[in-house]
């Protein structure tokens, strides 16, 4: 049987661009695997649970700056806050960086007032705190 050095050099041919193929997809393969798995960021449970508790608490508290208490919750923060600071609080912005509280004085007569910016910290602080606390028990494990 006889056969000629054109078919042998085209089975070389196509073997030799297999191999080159092969190797190729190999080098892709495996050039992707490590890109992706760089890349990639794995958070635990406990992480993903702190994020949404951090991002809820913050929605809380902007509504509460923004609108004033009108969800129960709402209300229980702020209240355990006036409670604490020993004032009744407006939560409405009218300059920024201060809270503008009323109270009735002693012969009746409403009266506004702003908190200091060390109450306003202590108020933004303790707020977070609360709506963390409040985020995180109603959370489902």
């Amino acid at each position: 049987m006889h056969i000629p050095s054109y078919q042998i050099q085209n089975v070389l041919k196509v073997y030799s661009k297999q191999l080159s193929q092969q190797k190729f997809l190999a080098k892709n393969k495996t050039l992707q695997q490590n890109t992706a798995s760089s890349d990639s960021v794995t958070i635990s449970s406990k992480g993903k649970r702190q994020a949404i508790i951090e991002k809820v608490a913050t929605n809380i508290i902007n509504k509460i700056i923004m609108e004033g208490p009108r969800e129960p919750v709402e209300e229980t923060i702020t209240s355990q806050i006036e409670k604490e600071l020993g004032k009744k609080i407006d939560f409405t912005k009218k300059t920024e960086n201060k809270f503008t509280y009323t109270y009735i004085d002693e012969d009746d007569k409403k009266v506004t007032k702003s908190l200091s910016v060390e109450d306003s910290n202590f108020v933004m602080q303790r707020m977070t705190e609360l709506a963390t606390q409040v985020a995180d028990s109603n959370m489902e494990l």
